[in-house]
């Protein structure tokens, strides 16, 4: 592995360590699953500060390069991020999103439950005071990897069949589309900001708590422009790229 940094040079000697350890992991001098060299060690192979060196691990860390684990050191993260997952700006299936970007996609079922319907959602769903809403929370995965959690509402009298469904590594367009043979669409913009990781979220996403998310939400609609369902996805910044 080269060991000498260009001081000179317009990008940051983090950058520069970074790309001297990902060289090191693509040539197999540090294997899936091996340890690297600790803090000191790095320091001094390539005279940097222990400021550089965290900022080039913690970097590699959230591109999912390399792991922490609390008391052993930093090794070469078991599941390889291949690239980021890309989606366009349509309305597509994860399923189908993964299999464009070359991936295999997984999901695991958080949680399923009837909920009150939501006040500031009821022009939307059309519901009255003892409206019910379906909510089914899943983390989606990549080649295994944690790309979101998606927190999804739908009407419950119409969609309760999905309470009966297997909600592991299956997709719910396929599951609707069966069932009422319809697809989601959008009639409006959908919302796209930036939040941090709260605790839980960042357990499912496999992140640090106050890792950068985006926040994607949208309202969409039947093929007879009825309300199928809310939908919020909680996204990894750096594991996702929106192409727009």
């Amino acid at each position: 592995m080269a060991t000498k940094l260009d001081e000179t040079s317009s990008t940051p000697l983090y950058a520069q360590l970074m790309a001297a350890i990902v060289s090191a992991i693509d040539d197999g001098t540090y294997q899936i699953g091996d340890r690297i060299p600790s803090e000191e060690k790095l320091i001094e192979t390539y005279a940097v500060s222990r400021i550089t060196v965290r900022r080039a691990i913690r970097e590699l860390v959230e591109d999912g390069r390399l792991v922490k684990r609390p008391g052993k050191g930093t090794y070469v993260n078991e599941r390889q991020v291949k690239a980021k997952f890309t989606q366009d700006n349509d309305v597509n299936s994860f399923t189908n999103s993964c299999a464009q970007n070359g991936m295999i996609a997984g999901a695991h079922l958080i949680s399923l439950d009837v909920v009150p319907g939501m006040d500031q959602e009821s022009d939307f769903f059309g519901y009255g005071a003892k409206g019910r809403l379906l909510r089914i929370e899943r983390v989606r995965t990549a080649d295994g990897v944690p790309i979101m959690v998606e927190e999804n509402y739908f009407p419950y009298e119409r969609y309760a069949f999905l309470e009966q469904e297997g909600h592991e590594n299956t997709s719910l367009f396929a599951v609707i589309f069966a069932h009422l043979h319809m697809k989601p669409s959008l009639k409006e913009p959908c919302t796209l900001d930036i939040e941090k990781a709260p605790t839980t979220l960042a357990a499912h996403l496999e992140v640090p708590c106050g890792e950068p998310l985006f926040l994607y939400v949208g309202r969409y609609f039947d093929d007879n422009g009825e309300a199928m369902y809310l939908g919020k996805q909680h996204i990894v910044g750096s594991r996702f790229t929106f192409r727009i």
